[in-house]
C-alpha cells in the first residue's frame, strides 16, 4: 500500500469549478463521521484508488476533508466532510456531514460480486479512530491471502458489514469471468455470481486507467541505473512470461534483441499476481494472453491456486518489490513508489498517459462504475452518485493522477479530443488528456479512434 505521503501527492487533483468545499467548517468528529447525514459505501478497483480518494477530497470536499485509513490491513478508506450546495448534489449545503467509504480491499471484485449477491462486506469503522483532525487511523488486522478471501478482518471495533451501493472496476464487471472469476473468495461470505449476472449488471464507463508491467531489477550484478531506467522488453515476451513458460531472465531478449543484463540475468522470472477476480489481472490476461476474448488462449499462470495471490495493488507491488527478479502489473500512476520495481517499456515505448492518447501504447482499459439497485438509496445518495459519475468522467473534475485519462464523449465532448492531445493540467495538477481512442466498456475491443 502507499503511504499517506505518496497519496497525498496524489491529492493534486483538478477543483471543479463551482464545487468548492466548505472550507475553515469544523470538521466531524470520527463518531459523527461514521453516522453521517449522507454516507455512502464504495468497493472496487485497487487501480483506481489513489485517483478516486483524491477526486472525493478536492472536488466533492474542496480540499477541506478528513481522511480515515487503515493500518495493519492498508486496504480501507473513507473521506468525510461538509460539501458546498454549489455542488449542486441534493442535501450538500455546507453543514451537512457526507461520508464516502473506499474499500479496495480484494479490487475489482468487491465492486461487482456483492451487488450481484446482495452481500454486505467489511468496511473501515469510524467511530474509534484515532489522531486527527484531519488524518485519522484505524487499525485493522488481518491479511488479505488469510482473512481477505472470507472477509474475517477485525476487530469488530475496527470495520463493519454494509452493503455495497457503488462499485468500481477497472473493467467491465462482465469480464471477470472463466479464469478470471474470484474463485478464492468464499461464497457463503460473498455470494456468486454468473457470467450472465455480472454482464447484466448496469455499467457506467468512468475514465482510463494505464498499467504497466513492473519488474524488480535489484540484483548484486551489473545491472545499472542507465539499464533499469531504459528496460524495453516486447509483448510477446512478456506475454511468453506471465504464461510461465520463462524461468530465467537469462534467457530474456530485450526489444533490440540482446539478452537482459547479466544483473537481471542472475535471478529466476518470478510471477507475482493479483488474485482471480482482480480488474488489473484481468486486464493484464486480456492484453497480454487473450484469456476470455479468445477460447484457445492460455491464461496468466497460476501456481498458488488463488489463494496465496495478492488482494490489492499495494499488496502485489509491495511483495514483488522484495523478490529480485519479479515480475508484476499494476497501473501506472504506482511508479517510483518501490524502490526496487522499475516499470517497463512495452516494444520500446515507455508507459505514460499521453503516450496513450497519442496511440502509441494500448495497455490500458476503462473503469466503470455500477450501482447497487438492490439497495433502497436515498434522494441524497443518488444525487451524490450522479454527481460522482459525471465528475469522474469529465476532463476537468475527472481524477488527476499519471495513469488516468477521460473517455471521450462522455462527461467531456467527443470534439474535445486531438492529436496531439490537448493537456489539462499545470505544475501542481497532473496532466491528463482526452484520449481519442476509446475500447467502448468492452475490454476485449481494440481500441478505437473516435475523431
Amino acid at each position: 500500500m502507499v503511504t499517506n505521503t505518496r497519496l497525498a501527492a496524489a491529492i493534486a487533483a483538478v477543483l471543479a469549478a463551482g464545487t468548492a468545499g466548505a472550507a475553515g467548517h469544523p470538521l466531524a468528529t470520527p463518531a459523527v463521521a461514521n453516522s453521517p447525514d449522507v454516507p455512502l459505501y464504495i468497493a472496487g478497483s485497487s487501480a483506481a484508488k489513489n485517483a478516486v480518494l483524491a477526486a472525493l477530497e478536492t472536488g466533492l470536499c474542496g480540499g477541506t476533508y478528513a481522511l480515515y485509513s487503515s493500518t495493519g490491513n492498508t486496504n480501507f478508506y473513507a473521506v468525510s466532510c461538509t460539501p458546498s450546495s454549489s455542488t449542486g448534489i441534493s442535501g450538500a449545503n455546507g453543514t451537512n456531514v457526507f461520508t464516502i467509504w473506499y474499500r479496495d480491499e480484494g479490487g475489482s471484485v468487491t465492486g461487482a460480486l456483492p451487488i450481484v449477491s446482495g452481500s454486505s462486506i467489511n468496511q473501515l469503522n469510524l467511530s474509534n479512530a484515532s489522531g486527527g483532525p484531519v488524518n485519522y487511523t484505524v487499525l485493522v488486522s488481518g491479511s488479505s491471502a488469510t482473512n481477505g478471501i472470507d472477509d474475517s478482518f477485525g476487530p469488530s471495533t475496527a470495520v463493519m458489514k454494509e452493503p455495497v451501493q457503488f462499485g468500481i472496476t477497472d473493467v467491465e464487471p462482465g469480464a471477470l469471468t472463466g479464469d478470471n472469476y474470484p474463485s478464492a473468495y468464499k461464497s457463503s461470505v460473498y455470494g456468486t455470481a454468473t457470467a450472465s449476472q455480472l454482464a447484466g449488471l448496469g455499467k457506467t464507463a468512468l475514465f482510463q486507467q494505464v498499467f504497466g508491467i513492473f519488474v524488480n531489477t535489484k540484483s548484486g550484478g551489473t545491472f545499472t541505473a542507465a539499464e533499469q531506467a531504459s528496460l524495453s522488453l516486447s509483448k510477446a515476451a512478456i506475454t511468453n512470461i506471465l504464461q510461465g513458460n520463462g524461468t530465467d531472465w537469462s534467457l530474456v531478449s530485450d526489444t533490440s534483441g540482446n539478452p537482459v543484463t547479466t544483473g537481471l540475468g542472475n535471478n529466476p522470472i518470478t510471477i507475482v499476481n493479483r488474485e482471480q477476480g482482480s480488474g488489473s489481472r484481468t486486464a493484464a490476461s486480456i492484453y497480454f494472453t487473450d484469456d476470455e476474448c479468445n477460447a484457445s488462449a492460455t491464461t496468466i499462470q497460476e501456481s498458488t491456486g488463488g489463494t496465496a495471490d495478492y488482494f490489492s495493488t499495494g499488496n502485489v507491488l509491495s511483495n514483488a518489490n522484495t523478490i529480485p527478479g519479479a515480475i508484476t502489473y499494476a497501473s501506472i500512476d504506482n511508479a517510483g513508489s518501490y524502490a526496487n520495481l522499475t516499470l517497463v517499456s512495452i516494444d520500446g515505448i515507455y508507459p505514460t498517459n499521453l503516450a496513450a492518447a497519442q496511440g502509441q501504447y494500448d495497455f490500458w482499459f476503462e473503469a466503470t462504475s455500477v450501482v447497487n439497485s438492490k439497495t433502497a438509496l436515498t434522494a441524497n445518495q443518488t444525487s451524490l452518485i450522479s454527481y460522482l459519475n459525471k465528475a469522474f468522467q469529465t476532463l476537468s473534475s475527472a481524477p488527476h493522477a499519471a495513469d488516468i485519462l477521460a473517455i471521450p464523449g462522455k462527461g467531456s465532448p467527443a470534439n474535445a479530443a486531438s492529436l496531439p492531445p490537448t493537456p489539462n493540467g499545470s505544475a501542481t495538477v497532473t496532466t491528463i488528456y482526452v484520449n481519442p481512442f476509446t475500447r467502448k466498456a468492452n475490454s476485449c475491443a481494440a481500441p478505437f479512434n473516435s475523431i
